[in-house]
């Protein structure tokens, strides 16, 4: 199959962003590479790009003053981000790594999937709890509605185990071994903002931890966690 021409890269990359060709972002005769400078309301949106005509193309998005986000782009097919953004001027570009007749784009629209902003929102709201942070501390965080458990790799040793959650009301925790020794028996931890602390003695050949948390009526609760060592 001979090389597609400049054009038809220009046609498949249009094709792939579903963009018209004379849209902001998209590749031109004089410059295959597509760029795209505005500015944004506060919000949460979605950076696409694509290229075409060779092996992959190099993204970089720059907020306002900030460092460039940059990656690379698989030919082809399109590549997807999501996009949390403080409001104010935004710059996304996607550079074809050979040059013409290779071309590539890029489109910024808002978001219309709950599942990247509430994985967002619980990363921004893990990120604040228990702080200050303290060297080898072990973090953890989950959101659920439903019993969850979550694994973490820890050696044996005494710990102050720091837990909190937010939610309708409260979430029974307990803390168990990899081997299923018991660590937490089940408690039931109000959901008020104060950090539940208990000491903790991990047994030798431990090597792992598993918190369980159950809230109980099907109410969403997010939950922040850490193993703390003894200064």
């Amino acid at each position: 199959m001979p090389p597609r021409s400049f054009e038809e890269n220009v046609d498949e990359v249009a094709r792939l962003l579903g963009a018209s060709k004379p849209d902001a972002g998209m590749p031109t005769e004089a410059e295959p590479a597509g760029k795209l400078a505005t500015v944004l309301v506060p919000g949460d949106y979605v950076v696409k790009a694509a290229c075409a005509g060779g092996y992959f193309a190099k993204l970089a998005i720059v907020e306002g003053d900030g460092l460039p986000l940059s990656t690379d782009v698989d030919c082809d097919a399109i590549f997807q981000r999501f996009l949390r953004h403080a409001g104010g001027p935004i710059t996304i570009s996607a550079t074809p790594s050979t040059g013409k007749p290779a071309a590539a784009g890029v489109t910024i629209g808002p978001n219309t999937d709950p599942r990247p902003a509430a994985q967002e929102d619980m990363a921004e709201w893990s990120s604040k709890q228990l702080k200050p942070a303290v060297p080898g501390e072990l973090f953890g965080s989950a959101v659920s509605d439903s019993p969850t458990s979550f694994g973490m790799s820890a050696k044996p040793g005494t710990y102050e185990l720091q837990f909190l959650c937010e939610g309708p009301s409260g979430t029974e925790l307990s803390v168990a071994s990899w081997s299923g020794a018991e660590v937490v028996a089940p408690v039931q931890v109000h959901c008020n903002g104060d950090i539940f602390k208990r000491t903790v003695q991990l047994e030798a050949g431990t090597d792992r931890v598993d918190f369980k948390m159950d809230p109980g009526g099907g109410r969403e609760t997010r939950y922040a966690f850490r193993l703390v060592s003894p200064t």
